[in-house]
């Protein structure tokens, strides 16, 4: 999110009577990584660790770093609220649109890439 937009979705859902629960994952998205596919000089296919996010410069691996680490932290969250009998709606941004165009094997099997720097 970007500077003030947490507290102000706090304050715009509280106004409506929501209780939100709001879980700081920047320390985990910074130091996160996925798997991804490359592909090699003479175009053969290899899957690979990413490097961290915080020391990636490529914009493809960005997204895919980001995609994956949210829908695992997203399934890690929403499995704590339902052991407590909690009822779960999942607020997110423009992140799922995010996740299929970067191609993330966690939201989608068939996704292509279409942001392709």
């Amino acid at each position: 999110m970007r500077k003030g937009e947490k507290e102000q979705v706090i304050s715009s859902l509280g106004a409506f009577g929501i209780n939100l629960k709001v879980h700081n994952a920047g320390q985990r998205f910074i130091n996160s990584r996925t798997m991804m596919d490359y592909r090699d000089q003479d175009g053969l296919v290899y899957r690979q660790a990413t490097p961290l996010l915080h020391t990636v410069t490529n914009a493809e691996e960005k997204r895919h770093i980001i995609g994956d680490t949210f829908m695992h932290l997203a399934t890690e969250f929403m499995n704590q609220l339902q052991q407590n009998g909690e009822k779960i709606f999942l607020a997110q941004g423009t992140l799922r649109p995010d996740l299929i165009e970067s191609a993330s094997s966690l939201a989608s099997s068939k996704a292509h890439v279409i942001k392709t720097h």
